[in-house]
């Protein structure tokens, strides 16, 4: 099989295809697939610790998995690793973007990339020859020292944040309902200085257009708010990071 590497960034204008090519330009061989970039909300660092997940589940093993996207002011450690499920390989920044990831497929191995010192866009010059090399069959183990596994920065889950908005303003929600209400159930939901009613449906799509619902969602079990046919994230404005209270209305 063909080495498959997803990239998950910030970067979407001509960045992106400075990381590609740069990737590219580091494979001794082209027998590796650079997926379609996965673009993360601008500087959330929330919003990459969950679709890191979301990949994670979907790709085949040995994938390599490799985050641009730093947000912080400190120059925080650029490591490369290993989990123990599926022989997944993620690079970037110690940010929080794998935390996630480790907790659930656990790590086999980690390290700290040899510090060629500040350089700007490190995802060119740093992160995509990393990953290029790895992806030629250099074992990671040489590319860096070990790094304590409980140096590895982790993002805090907290019951009803958003942790990703799709292309339609559906919200996916860090919820899972104890027991799955009935159609037609009845919530308000805060957020923001914000009370918003919603209704329960299993599958929203058949609900009229404009209606306010919430439902269970395609990833991993987690709710998910959304307007039938419209765009609730615009409509109220709701950004990534941000704590939904969902209660039911008796």
């Amino acid at each position: 099989m063909r080495k498959k590497v997803v990239v998950l960034t910030d970067c979407i204008d001509v960045g992106w295809l400075e990381i590609r090519g740069s990737i590219y330009s580091n494979c001794s061989e082209y027998d590796v697939d650079i997926e379609p970039i996965v673009p993360i909300d601008n500087y959330s660092i929330v919003n990459v610790n969950f679709l890191v997940k979301l990949i994670a589940e979907i790709y085949p093993e040995g994938t390599i998995i490799c985050v641009i996207v730093n947000p912080l002011k400190l120059r925080t450690e650029r490591i490369i690793g290993r989990t123990k499920k599926k022989n997944l390989i993620f690079e970037g920044t110690n940010t929080g973007a794998f935390g996630w990831l480790v907790e659930d497929y656990g790590c086999e191995e980690l390290y700290e990339l040899f510090d060629p010192g500040f350089v700007p866009f490190g995802g060119k010059y740093v992160h995509s020859p990393t990953v290029g090399k790895v992806a030629s069959g250099i074992e990671i183990s040489k590319l860096g020292n070990k790094f304590e596994l409980d140096k590895l920065r982790h993002v805090e889950h907290v019951e009803g944040m958003v942790m990703h908005i799709d292309n339609f303003g559906n919200l996916k929600l860090y919820h899972k309902f104890a027991e799955m209400p009935a159609d037609g159930t009845k919530f308000v939901i805060k957020f923001n200085d914000k009370k918003v009613d919603v209704i329960f449906n299993t599958r929203m799509m058949e609900r009229n257009d404009g209606e306010l619902i919430i439902y269970p969602g395609s990833s991993f079990g987690y709710t998910e708010i959304g307007t039938v046919r419209g765009n609730f994230a615009k409509d109220f404005d709701v950004k990534n990071g941000d704590i939904i209270e969902i209660e039911e209305v008796k």
